[in-house]
């Protein structure tokens, strides 16, 4: 089985992290909640409490198979945080697999990750995920 890291932050889109981590659960995976700070809550955009379960400077990229972004707003919060930033770059650099959801490429745009790879995003983040090098597609 796999080992997943779902990124959280604050006003994350509630589905996209909740039924993702428990349909990893039921398939068997072992999944992480990683925060900037473990321990710490973070409520979504509708209001569900996620604990990040490790913080992002207490975990390293190759411990994981995949990274999970989820979108809503906390992207752009998770970007704020170099320990965050840095497990994205690391992933991406060992080819490490990962959904970015809605908004979650803004994560990736923080990063090389993006660059000459074809990706999609909520259509509100076009531009910042082209600037970054992907090539986007409406798929």
């Amino acid at each position: 089985m796999a080992s997943v890291a779902i990124l959280v932050e604050k006003l994350y889109e509630d589905l996209e992290l909740q039924y993702p981590r428990l349909r990893l659960k039921e398939a068997g995976h072992t999944v992480d909640v990683i925060g900037p700070k473990a321990g710490e809550t973070y409520v979504g955009k509708h209001g569900y409490p996620q604990k990040g379960e490790k913080a992002a400077s207490s975990v390293k990229a190759a411990d994981y198979d995949l990274i999970v972004i989820p979108g809503g707003s906390s992207p752009d919060h998770m970007r704020r945080d170099g320990a965050m930033v840095q497990l994205v770059r690391d992933a991406a650099a060992r080819k490490i697999p990962m959904a970015a959801i809605c908004h979650g490429p803004w994560m990736l745009c923080s990063t090389d990750a993006l660059r000459g790879r074809r990706c999609t995003s909520y259509m509100s983040i076009v531009h910042d995920v082209v600037n970054a090098g992907g090539k986007w597609v409406d798929e």
